[in-house]
């Protein structure tokens, strides 16, 4: 048997630094600019990731640069005529933190041989390099905006895609967009934006946002914090901070809430997360339920919807929660709901109630609050969303729901901040990737089986635009992903009523 030839190249610019007076633009084409390099690149390695800090506040440790551009290909052959499909990742980190070449966490070579396709993966620029919206930065501003850089870099990425896949084997007609947690509100964004018409065919939201209206000028206004903080009042100054004051001047603990607080529990009455990505008129010109209700302006590709059945495990808001008893679990339900409604914690204990199949022998409460949590936060919203995608879009719209629980606890620091045991916040993406491996230490026949069913499945939809005939579109199916598939109809809809006729749905997933 043969061994696969695999070509991979890393660390390739897509456009010009965003660094000097280019801070807080729209990225600039290499070629248009007179700034490709000339000669042999090296292809041969990841160039740095964009700007971040970590753990997210004005303390964490200072890490990236801004000279962050860069994409990488993973392909099986390099004949121009191949035609191959291509996956484009966006990786998320709250439009914060990571990158493109996360190991476990982005395309790999394993994955290529396995599948055959191409992938690319990329940097964008994070945090406040690339979503800071501020009145001050229109000055000079081509489009008479601010914030949503970040976005600009992946529509920049997309169209040098669409120039050079071809090269590398790739279909620039068949372009799957594909992308997790702000990955996934990414590759929402994209599919609003007219500014990415024709630069991808199916998309592919892996737990992303459902909350996306906030306005230009109140993001502007909010973020006047940032200015104070900087000590600047022009650009000039602006643009002279080192990439550490730049940081450190985000309003971690002010509006926005730029530190992504308060995701991850049962929230408190009337207060609410801010955003990072804006309606800034110009990526995205209206918020995305609008345009959907508009019929006009937003791109109409097959759309896959994902989330896991446990998303808040991956980062519970109390270090304790695995040791927790039954008692615990009823009081803090009760203690979390009772200022909505005197009879909503009761229903909640109903709906959720200590008698429900639990996978494992310990950690019971855990698995169960943070169902509920997950299910207000993200789950039921993004049935939402993908009912309301079904309404708009020609094109066919899936759902799935990851309900397997991995043979071990995970542990990786760098994206799991707390030791997940069960349907967790990337555990779809990690299997994807073939990842698990790296967060478990080693997997069992059901982790296997699991990963394969992500890529089986995945695969037929970036090849074809649908998926397979034992999973049917949304609504009123959901996929439920384990070791396999089987099929639900009106996934969770009791729960999910109770979340939205009690008015939950604002307070839900963000960036």
């Amino acid at each position: 048997m043969s061994t696969a030839i695999l070509f991979r190249k890393k660390g390739i610019p897509y456009a010009v630094p965003p660094v000097g007076d280019r801070r807080w633009k729209p990225p600039a084409n290499l070629l248009e600019s007179g700034l490709c390099w000339k000669g042999v690149y090296d292809a041969t390695r990841p160039r740095d990731m964009c700007v971040q800090v970590h753990p997210m506040d004005e303390h964490g440790k200072v890490m990236g640069e801004e000279d962050c551009l860069h994409l990488s290909v993973w392909t099986p052959t390099l004949q121009t005529d191949a035609k191959l499909p291509v996956m484009v990742w966006l990786h998320g980190g709250f439009l914060h933190m990571l990158s493109g070449s996360e190991k476990g966490y982005s395309p790999s070579e394993e994955l290529t041989a396995q599948t055959g396709l191409v992938y690319v993966s990329l940097n964008y620029r994070l945090n406040a390099f690339g979503f800071l919206a501020l009145e001050l930065l229109r000055q000079g501003s081509p489009t008479n905006t601010s914030g949503n850089y970040g976005f600009t870099d992946q529509i920049a990425a997309l169209q040098w895609v669409q120039r050079n896949i071809h090269v590398f084997g790739g279909d620039p007609g068949n372009v799957t967009l594909f992308g997790q947690s702000s990955g996934g509100t990414s590759v929402w964004t994209m599919m609003m934006s007219p500014l990415a018409k024709g630069l991808f065919h199916r998309a592919i939201d892996m737990s992303g946002s459902y909350i996306y209206n906030s306005s230009l000028e109140k993001a502007e206004k909010d973020n006047l914090v940032f200015l104070n903080n900087s000590g600047c009042q022009d650009l000039a100054c602006l643009h002279k901070l080192s990439k550490a004051q730049v940081l450190k001047a985000i309003p971690w603990k002010e509006y926005p809430y730029w530190a992504a607080e308060d995701l991850t529990d049962l929230p408190m009455k009337n207060r609410f997360v801010g955003p990072v990505a804006v309606v800034d008129g110009y990526v995205l010109p209206d918020a995305p339920f609008k345009m959907w209700e508009k019929g006009k302006g937003y791109n109409d590709v097959p759309f896959v919807i994902g989330t896991t059945e446990q998303e808040v495990d991956f980062s519970p808001a109390y270090q304790n929660i695995s040791v927790w008893t039954w008692d615990d679990y009823r009081w803090f339900v009760t203690d979390k709901l009772t200022p909505f409604g005197r009879n909503l914690s009761k229903q909640a204990l109903d709906l959720y109630p200590v008698s429900e199949k639990c996978p494992t022998k310990d950690r019971c409460p855990e698995r169960l609050y943070t169902t509920i949590v997950s299910d207000m936060r993200v789950t039921c919203p993004n049935n939402d969303l993908a009912s309301r995608a079904a309404k708009a879009l020609k094109s066919p719209v899936y759902r799935y729901v990851v309900t397997h629980t991995p043979s071990k606890q995970a542990n990786i620091s760098r994206l799991l901040p707390f030791p997940s045991r069960f349907s967790f916040h990337l555990l779809d993406s990690l299997a994807f990737f073939r990842g698990l491996k790296a967060v478990l230490g080693e997997t069992s026949l059901q982790d296997d089986s699991f990963q394969d069913t992500m890529t089986k499945y995945f695969i037929h939809f970036a090849k074809t635009g649908e998926m397979p005939g034992e999973w049917p579109q949304y609504p009123p199916y959901t996929a439920l992903l384990s070791s396999n598939i089987t099929v639900a109809q009106n996934y969770s809809a009791m729960r999910c009523t109770l979340w939205e006729q009690n008015g939950f749905y604002p307070y839900a997933w963000i960036n």
